[in-house]
């Protein structure tokens, strides 16, 4: 019985920490730009990006390249299904079955706010890796590494914490 409830509760508390997480992109800005703030994201499969229009009128779509402005060749691309004055929401869940280590972009498809050939207004979203086992996140090689992570990279090391603690929750159960 005592090693059924050990069990039990370990499973339990592992699955507290498995869960997917939102991060978050504003559209549009404070002063009324033409921005997806931050322009680079990173999300886990299994997680949603949220867009919050701040400013203007603006649609969020899938594309092949940050500067393709057009849409994805993808059967399931995903698309804000119009354009959209503020304040408005709009979730992207990333793929359970994503691959991980991609990219892939999305831009405003109002007029003039995304130039073919030079961006404008238009994002990057990392889809990224199982942590491996020292507790940092595998991610796709990019120029620069400013994207803003979400909580489910942030917190492996919260994880790996969360694992050591529920081992000793479980070995307490079992002497109890």
């Amino acid at each position: 019985m005592k090693t059924s409830f050990a069990a039990i509760f370990f499973v339990a508390s592992l699955a507290s920490f498995a869960q997917a997480a939102d991060v978050m992109v504003n559209v549009g800005n404070a002063k009324g730009e033409n921005v997806f703030e931050p322009a680079k994201v990173m999300a886990m499969p299994g997680d949603n990006v949220v867009f919050t229009w701040v400013s203007g009128k603006h649609s969020v779509i899938e594309t092949d390249s940050l500067v393709a402005c057009a849409k994805s060749a993808k059967p399931n691309a995903a698309s804000s299904d119009g354009a959209f004055l503020a304040p408005k929401t709009w979730s992207w869940p990333v793929p359970k079955d994503a691959t991980p280590n991609t990219k892939t972009w999305f831009y405003c498809g109002v007029p003039g706010h995304c130039t073919p050939g030079t961006g404008g207004m238009a994002g990057t979203l990392l889809i990224g890796g199982a942590a491996p086992a020292n507790g940092t996140a595998n991610m796709p090689p990019t120029p620069s590494d400013g994207a803003a992570k979400s909580s489910a990279v942030r917190n492996y090391q919260s994880i790996a914490a969360g694992v050591v603690l529920s081992s000793m929750c479980m070995a307490a159960a079992y002497v109890l």
